[in-house]
């Protein structure tokens, strides 16, 4: 008889969430039916009731499954009901200011992903720069859209509050990473400095090792490229400063053999962008994010969060913001019907992914606890 439930019920999941897909993902919320959501979040709320009258003991793993799929989605058409009733209510300027909004919140994610709660002595100053520059460009847009007074301008006043309020915090926490990472003895620093190298390398082989150039941030690599340049620096400081120890000109060795490396794929990556189009670009990021999302699917679908791979998850999660990234930056240099559906999709994803994430940490937290 559960088995029946679980399929049954799954089956009107499914159901529901194809009809979102169908009628919602990707379409200008100006225009969608918000009396028909507000159904979907009928019926996915009846899953959810449906699941909770049966004992718990007599639940099974299959069904708590059905009810943490149900939840999520319920919470994903409450909140789209919410943007569409906004967006009605706003008008045109909702969904550029919304835009601004969810890339913000994107830049916070990654801040508490990569920066809240971790050792400052091993952060990634150059990270935390780039978000710091990002929400400056956030914050400008988002003025540039206030200064038209339209109407929901005192919405998006408080939204802008809290980009100026985050980038406050992050141009003070640069100031206490840098002063992290040059505290302590010389083999300290020289410790901390191998670090940071690793860490370097692991963006590059994240990000770059056997993918697709096409599909790739220049400037991502240049930032990777420039960190190790500094680190380097400092390296042959400590060593021309009288420090001796073995692992710092092991490690100054194998820094600049990679910056080789680094500078050449650089040259090469940059060679390819600029002889290809950028709907042949946006096209190969579409494909890109496609792979991450069959990813996601294979990894973390329907599979406990207590024992879910919190750091592969982590890296969907870096990856797929570097291609919303670009998806971006090119809807502001040329329209695209194919750019604009892709990063719809991209954007939805990753709220997901991000919320996952989230999840997956407070499950395995909570199960270490008991």
């Amino acid at each position: 008889m559960a088995t029946n439930i679980v399929e049954t019920l799954g089956k009107e999941l499914e159901a529901i969430d194809r009809e979102y897909a169908s009628d919602f993902a990707g379409h200008s919320r100006l225009t969608r039916d918000i009396e028909q959501v507000e159904r979907m979040i009928k019926r996915v709320a009846s899953v959810v009731s449906q699941v909770d009258r049966i004992p718990s003991a007599a639940q099974g793993p299959d069904l708590t499954r059905v009810r943490e799929a149900a939840a999520a989605s319920l919470a994903l058409y409450q909140g789209e009901r919410e943007a569409i009733a906004r967006a009605q209510e706003v008008g045109p300027a909702f969904e550029q200011f919304s835009t601004e909004a969810t890339s913000a919140n994107f830049v916070f994610a990654r801040y508490m992903r990569h920066f809240a709660g971790q050792d400052r002595a091993t952060r990634d100053v150059a990270l935390l720069g780039e978000l710091v520059e990002e929400l400056r460009q956030i914050d400008k847009r988002m003025t540039g859209l206030l200064e038209t007074k339209n109407k929901g301008s005192a919405e998006f006043e408080k939204d802008r509050a809290v980009v100026r309020e985050n980038l406050a915090q992050y141009q003070k926490e640069i100031e206490l990473v840098e002063a992290a990472q040059t505290t302590g003895s010389p083999e300290d620093e020289a410790s901390i400095l191998a670090t940071l190298a690793n860490n370097q390398f692991n963006v590059y082989q994240s990000n770059f090792a056997g993918e697709p150039r096409i599909s790739r941030r220049p400037a991502l690599l240049m930032r990777v490229v420039g960190s190790l340049k500094k680190i380097r620096e400092r390296m042959i400081a400590l060593r021309d400063g009288g420090l001796t120890v073995e692992f710092n000109a092991k490690n100054l060795g194998i820094v600049e053999d990679r910056l080789g490396v680094y500078e050449t794929e650089l040259a090469e990556v940059r060679k390819i962008r600029q002889a290809t189009s950028m709907t042949d670009i946006m096209g190969e990021l579409g494909g890109s994010a496609n792979k991450l999302f069959d990813e996601y699917r294979t990894n973390f679908a329907d599979k406990p969060r207590n024992v879910a791979d919190a750091k592969r998850l982590f890296g969907i999660c870096d990856k797929l913001g570097e291609i919303r990234r670009q998806m971006v930056e090119m809807s502001w240099a040329e329209d695209s019907d194919m750019n604009a559906k892709n990063l719809d999709i991209v954007t939805e994803q990753l709220v997901m992914f991000e919320a996952e994430f989230e999840a997956v940490v407070r499950a395995q937290a909570t199960a270490a606890t008991k």
